[in-house]
Parts: C-alpha cells; structure tokens; sequence
C-alpha cells in the first residue's frame, strides 16, 4: 500500500456503502472538488464503518494513476 494523498481517484472507481454514483460527473455523488469526502464525519463518527471506506489505509492503485501523481506533484509544488 502506498500513502492516500486524497487524490479522489478511488472515488470515481466506485463508491463506499455510504456513496452513491453520480452518473453525469462519474464519480461518487460526495467527491467534493477538491477531492474530499463530503461524508467523511458521519462515516467516521459510524461505529460500523471501521473497514469501509478505508480511510487512512493507503492507496491500492498507485501504479499508472495519472490522478494520483499529478496530485504528488500538486503537494511537491506547495512544499516549495
């Protein structure tokens, strides 16, 4: 696993038990623009949401995500 930079790609893959797709933007209806889950309190205030979503437990798809890296590179920049 690779660290989560909040890049938002995992969102527009599918969405969690507490998503729902929105079908015009392809993504999960909560993927706020800058890439946040608009749910994120309630989920983790949710006893029962400890595996799902995943939050904090790194990236599955690192690898030719051209979303996650422009992201990295979009944090590179800030740092200086």
């Amino acid at each position: 696993m690779y660290e989560c930079v909040q890049c938002g790609y995992c969102c527009t893959r599918g969405v969690c038990p507490y998503g729902e797709w929105d079908n015009e933007r392809q993504c999960c209806a909560f993927l706020t623009e800058d890439k946040l889950c608009a749910k994120y309190d309630e989920i983790v205030a949710d006893p029962k949401s400890w595996s799902s979503p995943a939050f904090g437990a790194g990236c599955s798809s690192p690898l030719f995500n051209e979303v996650r890296e422009a992201k990295i590179a979009e944090l590179i920049a800030k740092e200086e």
